[in-house]
């Protein structure tokens, strides 16, 4: 039996910067891409990791934000951490002729580590709303039976 590490539990600043380590080494995603998802210096973001530097408090929560989202990810892959992997740097060819369809993924027009850099919390929250829609089926759409159900939006 395997136990979970602490930090993958816990919301302390110090459980976001071993969160932060696991993220990099697990995933690749290195300081380039939390400053950019953060819209911080790099420089101060490596400093905050070193515990010389304070991030703001909604910073802070767009870690906690991305942290819950990469272990749903973690939960829809099976936990397998190379397949994430090559979820985040993987890019759809682009067709123009191509439906969207409830289950294309938001970043379809760019990688998943891309939309996220540029996207920040909005799209934190849409990747996990998107991967949540698997479990729960769409909740924001109706079957018109008072149920929910998976959208056809476009």
């Amino acid at each position: 039996m395997t136990s979970v590490l602490d930090f993958f539990q816990e919301e302390s600043e110090d459980a976001q910067r071993s969160q932060v380590a696991w993220l990099e080494q697990h995933l690749g995603l290195g300081d380039s891409f939390f400053a950019k998802l953060l819209r911080e210096d790099q420089f101060a973001f490596a400093a905050w990791r070193k515990k010389e530097f304070d991030l703001a408090p909604e910073q802070e929560g767009i870690l906690r934000n991305l942290w819950a989202t990469v272990l749903h990810l973690l939960t829809f892959q099976n936990f397998e951490e190379v397949k994430v992997r090559a979820l985040l740097v993987r890019r759809a060819p682009p067709d123009s002729s191509a439906v969207r369809s409830v289950f294309s993924p938001p970043w379809s027009a760019s990688s998943l580590k891309e939309y996220l850099e540029t996207g920040g919390s909005e799209a934190i929250q849409e990747v996990d709303r998107w991967v949540e829609s698997f479990r729960f089926g769409d909740r924001y759409a109706s079957s018109g039976k008072g149920t929910p159900c998976l959208s056809t939006r476009p």
